[in-house]
């Protein structure tokens, strides 16, 4: 009864509280809750809210403020009006969320439809392409075929001017110097001797070359063909999953299909397989119809070949002697300019070494005023505009002198050159005048006696 009276007597001093602050605005009250810390010390059971004990009487363990209790209320509301604005938060976040993922989803599926749609059409296209190879590579297998067949059934009887071309590479050992060179002349001439000493043989390398390259083709069918059936049961699947929707039955979750497996190819990888196998088989095929114009050209135009190579021959002679010639003619010219320039390389010498002797006078004058000044007593030795200016001038003669003189060496080393070069100039005249003795009147004439009969080939 006394703990409930006293209750109540401070309920009445809480009021009276209230009214003497004014009931201050609950934003203030939040701030200063915000603010607030309970102290630490706690009020006795020794001592009345007043700070006095009373005598015989047992007053509770724990005493708080009104500055505190209202402290204690404010921290509540704040509490209380920042879960219920968090909630808000939460509950329109979730709300977005829900959106968010909803509308994510939906493009999902619909970029993953329409990425099933290229990825059919980019199968079709391919399957089209690999298809589309492997028959023109079965015709090319049956070409290549019939070709190797008239190969086998091929004889080769020829008559060729081995000699000629021996011969003509024999006096062209005897060139010299410079010209000794691997030009095309001797190019052609060693080709011609090649083509002569392998036309017997050269039936029986086409048959095996044939043979490596049906090996080739087939090879490139064997991968189409597995790339082509890959591929149709691809089409199948794809096709398949492209029919699926969220209304289809008969559908169930696949866990361990929700990854990617690090054994299959990425979509470069793949590209690049079918196009590997398509190039290559383009490429065998390329090679297969080079090996069948090359197979028929052997058997029909081996004749053609021998008379075309000996043109080719001479073709090369003619234009190697008018290289020749105009190199002669230019080195001839150039001779002449040389000995020219050697003329005027010497007048220069002499003007440079006059013009040097032209400076020892102006220099003993100088330096003779120079001296005699010197000799000026007392106060009148000063440093006038005169001294200063004969003090120049024989610097200036100086420079000039030493700048003359490293010309003149520069010119005598520059005449020793010329020399030097035009006499190089003489010895490749020589060179060049002995290379066309040797393919002009030697070579060039032995093969205006080679003659062609084709019918001499036959098969």
């Amino acid at each position: 009864k006394q703990w409930y009276q006293r209750r109540v007597r401070e309920f009445q001093t809480f009021q009276h509280y209230f009214k003497r602050i004014n009931l201050r605005p609950i934003a203030d009250m939040t701030s200063q809750a915000m603010k607030y810390t309970i102290p630490s010390t706690k009020y006795t059971p020794e001592h009345t809210r007043y700070g006095m004990p009373q005598n015989g009487v047992t007053l509770p363990a724990t005493r708080y403020t009104i500055h505190e209790w209202t402290g204690s209320n404010a921290n509540q509301y704040l509490t209380s009006s920042t879960e219920r604005t968090s909630s808000l938060n939460l509950r329109l976040e979730s709300e977005r969320l829900r959106c968010e993922t909803a509308d994510r989803t939906r493009r999902t599926q619909n970029d993953i439809n329409s990425k099933l749609q290229d990825r059919i059409e980019n199968i079709t296209y391919w399957k089209t392409e690999v298809d589309r190879q492997l028959q023109k590579t079965d015709q090319e297998i049956a070409n290549l075929m019939a070709s190797k067949k008239q190969l086998e059934q091929a004889h080769v009887a020829t008559q060729l001017p081995f000699e000629v071309a021996t011969t003509c590479l024999k006096h062209r050992e005897g060139r010299l110097s410079i010209d000794l060179v691997h030009d095309d002349v001797e190019v052609q001439l060693l080709k011609e001797v090649e083509m002569i000493e392998n036309v017997q043989a050269l039936l029986q390398q086409r048959i095996q070359e044939s043979d490596r390259q049906l090996s080739e083709l087939r090879h490139c069918k064997s991968n189409l063909e597995a790339d082509l059936r890959d591929k149709c049961s691809s089409y199948g699947l794809d096709s398949r999953c492209a029919s699926l929707h969220n209304g289809s039955l008969g559908m169930t979750l696949h866990q361990n299909s929700v990854k990617i497996d690090p054994k299959s190819a990425t979509p470069a990888a793949y590209e690049a397989f079918s196009h590997d196998n398509i190039t290559n088989a383009e490429k065998q095929r390329v090679s297969s119809c080079r090996q069948r114009e090359l197979n028929e050209h052997t058997m029909h135009q081996t004749s053609n070949d021998l008379h075309k190579q000996a043109e080719t021959v001479n073709e090369s002679f003619r234009i190697r002697i008018q290289e020749m010639i105009t190199a002669k003619t230019n080195l001839e010219e150039n001779l002449n300019q040389t000995v020219l320039e050697i003329s005027s390389m010497n007048e220069n010498i002499a003007a440079l070494r006059e013009a040097i002797r032209l400076k020892d006078s102006p220099m003993r004058v100088s330096h003779m005023r120079l001296n005699t000044r010197s000799m000026r007593p007392n106060i009148e030795l000063v440093r006038d505009p005169v001294q200063y200016g004969l003090v120049e001038e024989g610097g200036q003669i100086t420079d000039s002198v030493e700048a003359l003189a490293a010309k003149l060496n520069e010119s005598i080393d520059k005449l020793r050159n010329l020399e030097s070069n035009k006499k190089a100039l003489e010895e490749d005249i020589a060179v060049k005048t002995n290379s066309l003795n040797i393919d002009q009147s030697q070579c060039l004439r032995l093969r205006k006696t080679l003659v062609w009969r084709r019918h001499e080939i036959s098969f």
